[in-house]
């Protein structure tokens, strides 16, 4: 076990990406100490109590871990009041993410396969709410906050407007029972979490925030142009990162000498953060580094997964300062399953742009036979994969025009039109 009694800050040294910073945990972390100067001695005690946790619950399982989340959706434009549907991929891309049933799986270099690990952790949107009534855990806001995401408001001792209602934001529910995530304008800032000891000092300030251009598995961005504001981070990868630092987790790099900088015994010492997709092996610190995992900062495109060591801190940490989220009611009225129908399935946007994202919202037993062909009958697509896998069809390589996609199982066939438009 390597030396974890030390006394951190989430501070880094980093190359932002030309599109926006990838993540503002540790500035927003930095901060909070400046207004907080007890902060740091709260920091060193959870990490020693963590750390017991960690040693105490080795090969111990509670079964899959459901997390109630509520979506709080800022906009001043109509475009930043963001469908249902962006807010359901986007749990998506989390149990797909958190569960190692993404597609990029496979894309794991030998070496590190065996670390990767299905944290047993999963999300809901809220079912109900801290009243106990019922809801869709997607809470709409119209506001005058033009920049959601302030990682400056703290070291006035102001309070960041768009987490309290009378400051023209929306209040956090019950943190201690739900995830609470802030979607809106961020500016040129995409996402932050805030440190697990703050929750102590600002509870009400506990939770995620993410710029809506990068919420979501969105389709809709221009693959070819650099410059477009949500390219390379279209794949919902923004949320996982941040909530891989609201369960405790910290960015892998740092220096290549002295302690370490995550805590986290199998991901490999590394200098620096990863932009873009590298080729493998990427190598500093005498070793191969994983950049594939979430907690880098590669394109969302190339993160695959978390360690069985990130697994452990995450789960000691529900075990302990975020444990009441394992005992929150939020997730009670999850629907119950729906029958395959032409409703279960969503194909969107139509028309599409790059690519076709599909959603099933239903519970649909066995592999799902997917087919697109073109209006003169010929095949362009076909694959046979679970439906909790399937996520999406490339489109970019398509001619414009009318497309029809069919899904075959369960002795059913539903099959949808739509228009492919590059």
């Amino acid at each position: 076990m390597r030396k974890f009694i030390i006394l951190f800050l989430f501070i880094s040294n980093f190359i932002a990406p030309s599109n926006g910073q990838r993540c503002s945990t540790d500035e927003l972390y930095e901060q909070h100490l400046q207004e907080f100067p007890e902060l740091a001695e709260r920091a060193l005690e959870l990490e020693n109590n963590l750390q017991r946790q960690i040693a105490t619950q080795a090969g111990q399982r509670d079964g899959v871990i459901t997390i109630p989340v509520v979506v709080h959706i800022l906009y001043t434009k109509e475009e930043e009041n963001i469908p249902e549907l962006q807010v359901f991929a986007q749990l998506e891309v989390l149990n797909e993410d958190f569960r190692l049933l993404n597609e990029t799986v496979p894309n794991i270099p030998g070496e590190f396969k065996s670390l990767a690990a299905d944290t047993e952790i999963e999300f809901c949107l809220a079912s109900l709410d801290p009243d106990g009534l019922p809801t869709t855990g997607i809470n709409r806001v119209e506001t005058t906050v033009e920049t959601i995401i302030d990682v400056t408001n703290t070291k006035s001792g102001r309070r960041p407007r768009a987490l309290y209602t009378e400051l023209g934001g929306a209040d956090a529910w019950d943190t201690e029972h739900y995830l609470n995530i802030w979607v809106g304008e961020g500016g040129q800032l995409l996402g932050a979490a805030t440190n697990i000891a703050v929750s102590d000092f600002l509870p009400e300030e506990d939770g995620i925030v993410i710029d809506y251009k990068v919420f979501g598995n969105n389709c809709s961005f221009d693959s070819s142009n650099p410059d477009d504001p949500i390219n390379p981070y279209n794949l919902g990868r923004t949320a996982t990162h941040e909530i891989g630092h609201y369960f405790n987790l910290r960015h892998p790099w740092g220096n290549c000498d002295g302690d370490d900088k995550d805590f986290v015994d199998d991901t490999p010492r590394q200098a620096s953060p990863y932009f873009g997709c590298p080729s493998y092996p990427q190598m500093s610190c005498g070793s191969s580094d994983m950049y594939m995992n979430f907690m880098n900062y590669s394109d969302d495109a190339c993160m695959s997964m978390f360690t069985q060591g990130q697994k452990e801190r995450m789960l000691a940490t529900l075990a302990g300062p975020r444990a009441g989220l394992k005992e929150s009611v939020g997730c009670a009225l999850l629907n119950a399953p729906q029958p395959f129908s032409d409703e279960a399935i969503l194909v969107y946007p139509n028309p599409a742009v790059n690519c076709l994202h599909i959603d099933f919202n239903a519970e649909i037993p066995g592999d799902i036979d997917v087919e697109m062909y073109n209006s003169l009958g010929q095949v362009v697509y076909h694959i046979v994969e679970s439906s909790r896998n399937f996520r999406s069809i490339d489109t970019s390589k398509f001619a414009n025009g009318i497309y029809f996609v069919s899904f075959r199982a369960a002795k059913q066939t539903i099959t949808k039109t739509v228009m492919v438009m590059n």
